[in-house]
C-alpha cells in the first residue's frame, strides 16, 4: 500500500480563514460592544480609584564580611546566597525597622489626623497601614534593591514630598540598623580577643614564675658568659605603655 500523503491543502487553509472571517462579521455587533464595554469599564475604574503619588529610592546591599580574616583561612563573599535579597526585603518591612521610621517622621500624629479624626494613631495601627504603603522589589538583572512609597495624600499635603521622605526615612534607617549590628558584631568580637589576651598573658606569667623556681632549684646561672660584660638571658614580661 502506498504511504498516506500528509501535504496540507492551501485550499483548505484559505477556507478555514473565510469561515473565521464570517463568523467575524456576523458577531460583529457583540464583539464590539464588548470591547466597549471593557473600555469604559477601565476608564470609569480610573477616574473613581484615588489619586496616588509614588517615590522609589535605590539601595546597594552586600554581605557582611568579618574584617578579621581567621588564621589559614580565606573569607568569600562571592558565595551565591538565593535566600539573602528576600530576607533583606524582609529587614526592610520588620518593625525594627518602621518603628523607627514612624518615630522619626511622628507619622502617629501626621496620620491620625488624616485617617483618625485628629486622634493620634497607635503604633501598631500606624504600621500596618505603612507596610501597605511600601513595595519592596530587586531591580532586575541587578543586585539593588527598591524601596517604593505610595502616598493618598490630598495636594495640599504635597503627597510626593512625603512619599519621598518616608523613601528616603526608611532607607536611612535600615542602612543605620545595619551599621549598628555590623558595630555590634565587631565590639564582641574585640572583646573575644581581649579575654583571650588576658588568658595568653596569665600563662606567660605562670611560666615565669615556673622557670625562676627550676633555675633556683637547679642552681643555673642566668648571665651570658660570653662578652665582656654579663647580662641577664631572662627579662621580665613588661606590657607596652600606652602613647
Amino acid at each position: 500500500m502506498e504511504a498516506a500523503k500528509t501535504n496540507s491543502n492551501p485550499v483548505e487553509t484559505k477556507l478555514h480563514f473565510l469561515d473565521y472571517w464570517r463568523i467575524i462579521r456576523i458577531r460583529k455587533t457583540v464583539i464590539l460592544a464588548v470591547f466597549l464595554l471593557v473600555v469604559l469599564t477601565t476608564t470609569a475604574v480610573t477616574f473613581i480609584l484615588p489619586e496616588s503619588w509614588s517615590s522609589t529610592v535605590r539601595i546597594a546591599v552586600e554581605k557582611d564580611v568579618s574584617d578579621i580574616n581567621p588564621i589559614g583561612f580565606a573569607q568569600n563573599n562571592s558565595a551565591y546566597d538565593p535566600f539573602f535579597i528576600q530576607t533583606e526585603f524582609e529587614k526592610i518591612r520588620s518593625r525594627k525597622v518602621l518603628y523607627k521610621v514612624i518615630e522619626n517622621l511622628k507619622l502617629n500624629e501626621r496620620w491620625g489626623e488624616r485617617y483618625n479624626n485628629n486622634i493620634p494613631l497607635k503604633t501598631p495601627e500606624t504600621f500596618d497601614i505603612l507596610q501597605g504603603k511600601i513595595d519592596v522589589r530587586q531591580t532586575r538583572n541587578t543586585s539593588l534593591i527598591e524601596i517604593r512609597v505610595y502616598s493618598d495624600a490630598k495636594e495640599k499635603e504635597n503627597p510626593a514630598q512625603e512619599a519621598a521622605e518616608i523613601a528616603n526615612k526608611i532607607a536611612s534607617v535600615y542602612r543605620d540598623t545595619r551599621l549598628e549590628l555590623k558595630q555590634e558584631m565587631s565590639r564582641k568580637g574585640i572583646k573575644v580577643l581581649k579575654e583571650e589576651l588576658q588568658q595568653n598573658d596569665e600563662k606567660v606569667k605562670a611560666a615565669e614564675v615556673d622557670v625562676d623556681q627550676l633555675r633556683k632549684e637547679y642552681k643555673i646561672s642566668d648571665v651570658q658568659p660570653e662578652g665582656a660584660y654579663a647580662y641577664s638571658t631572662l627579662e621580665p614580661q613588661r606590657k607596652a605603655s600606652p602613647n
